[in-house]
């Protein structure tokens, strides 16, 4: 699919196209596999994160009838279990010029978390403190992005953290010029792991959870289910979404 309005093209595999649309022994199983277990872990460790900072905030004064989630190492993962996920693959093209502004435009993720792996060609940067700051690529290494779903799940103790793929010519870039100029003069290729919760998280919610959580889910999403809200933010359905809004 061509990106409307980047220099990019891109496969969106949802959690079945994953399967149906490989070979059996392409690597992108093995890859998505091995995502999925990261996944997890990542999301418990911002369970731990989260409710050890509640627990101190509130002198460790908890009750073990209180607040289910406190402590609950899976909180999270266990919302997440069903693997509702979507892998992008996308290519930029070389512009081969040096007014080739943004590569990928300014954006947030949408849902809960996005695991990205690079190439290493220059140009991702986020906005830190008013800044566009480049990120630094470590090989093996994978760049953990916050959805505003969780941002607002976690009433923005994470944050949706803007971010995007500059060039020679983008805006107030804390990027070295020359590298971004050498970076057009190359295609870049990028894979993102997008998380979303399960289809029926608020239905598991509404059993389990208590009046908060459910609260929190229920404002984040505005009222919308979780896949009305990934519509909403990703602009269509599993691999049709056309990438307008990110």
């Amino acid at each position: 699919i061509s990106h409307p309005t980047d220099p990019k093209v891109y496969a969106m595999l949802d959690s079945e196209d994953q399967y149906d649309m490989v070979a059996p022994d392409n690597i992108i199983r093995e890859y998505v596999a091995a995502l999925q277990l990261i996944k997890m872990d990542v999301l418990r460790h911002i369970s731990v994160g989260l409710f050890e900072d509640e627990d101190i905030d509130n002198n460790n004064d908890v009750d073990d009838g209180g607040d289910k989630k406190k402590n609950d190492v899976d909180f999270f993962a266990k919302l997440h279990d069903e693997n509702n996920d979507t892998l992008r693959l996308i290519t930029y093209f070389p512009t081969h010029s040096e007014t080739t502004a943004n590569r990928c435009k300014e954006h947030s993720d949408y849902g809960t978390i996005t695991l990205l792996s690079t190439d290493g060609v220059s140009g991702l940067e986020l906005f830190h403190k008013g800044q566009w700051l480049p990120v630094p690529y470590v090989e093996g290494a994978l760049v953990v992005n916050v959805g505003s779903l969780l941002a607002g799940w976690t009433h923005g103790a994470l944050r949706a953290t803007l971010h995007r793929v500059a060039g020679p010519a983008s805006l107030n870039s804390g990027s070295n010029r020359q590298g971004l100029f050498d970076a057009v003069n190359h295609a870049r290729t990028s894979m993102a792991f997008f998380v979303d919760p399960n289809h029926d998280v608020s239905e598991s919610l509404a059993v389990t959870a208590i009046a908060t959580e459910k609260d929190d889910l229920a404002v984040a999403l505005g009222g919308l289910s979780v896949a009305e809200y990934i519509r909403f933010r990703s602009g269509g359905d599993d691999n049709q979404r056309s990438g307008v809004s990110f």
